[in-house]
């Protein structure tokens, strides 16, 4: 019987460890009232271990590359939040004082957008917490109180690549973590989705990393993004 049960917890664990390589969701906490307004707070690119530079072959600079898609992937979250929520933009807050002082030392080696020449800060200095959308409840309260929305959104996108085949054939991959935290300082969702590109970059650990190929990583966060907003888990927030 003990053995029996043994089975069964080391197969539910390992379900919940596949399913979650791929992505998983949790509602944490059901807002007061409906959320209705929202900003993102945070949007964070991390480049796993060098993982998109690394074999790059390419004139351009990989973290130009990187940095030139961080603006339109805010722009394009906030269009597919607005589907469901109302949205302050980035570009409206982006220079306020008081949001950029809420914001934590940068000791993580992270890609942050920068609009009207202001970089979107980050709120913890701790790489796992950075990771899992993680912030002191005070900071979430006082994020939205400043920017005047029921809830913020934090946004946390890892780049790697993902090599198979009989010849390693190299495509792109995102993990990305969306978490949302309302004006009370609870987290009220979050959900990851990791997703894989369409086209082959290289193989044998060497690939094509330009200004084409740089959107295999961009589009499937876009997508992964989108997937997550228009979820029943986040969409169902506004009710």
């Amino acid at each position: 019987m003990i053995k029996r049960s043994l089975i069964v917890l080391l197969g539910v664990t390992f379900l919940i460890n596949f399913n979650g390589c791929r992505g998983s969701s949790v509602v944490l906490k059901k807002p007061a009232t409906p959320i209705k307004r929202v900003a993102i707070a945070s949007f964070t690119v991390s480049d796993w271990g060098g993982s998109v530079k690394s074999g790059s072959v390419g004139s351009n600079s990989v973290s130009n590359l990187i940095n030139g898609t961080l603006g339109k992937l805010v722009s394009s979250t906030e269009k597919s939040l607005s589907k469901r929520f109302k949205v302050k933009s980035v570009k409206k807050f982006i220079t306020n004082k008081t949001y950029q002082k809420l914001g934590s030392e940068k000791v993580l080696t992270v890609y942050t957008p920068v609009l009207r020449k202001k970089s979107m800060p980050v709120f913890t200095t701790v790489s796992r917490e950075l990771k899992g959308g993680m912030i002191k409840p005070e900071t979430a309260k006082a994020l939205c109180k400043t920017l005047k929305v029921d809830a913020i959104v934090l946004i946390f996108s890892e780049w790697t690549v993902k090599q198979g085949g009989f010849i390693p054939i190299t495509k792109a991959v995102s993990k990305n973590v969306f978490t949302m935290w309302d004006r009370d300082g609870n987290i009220i969702a979050r959900k990851r989705i990791d997703k894989m590109g369409t086209k082959t970059l290289g193989a044998m650990g060497i690939k094509a990393v330009n200004e084409d190929t740089i959107n295999e990583w961009g589009d499937t966060s876009r997508q992964s993004l989108e997937q997550i907003i228009l979820s029943k888990e986040v969409s169902g927030l506004t009710r």
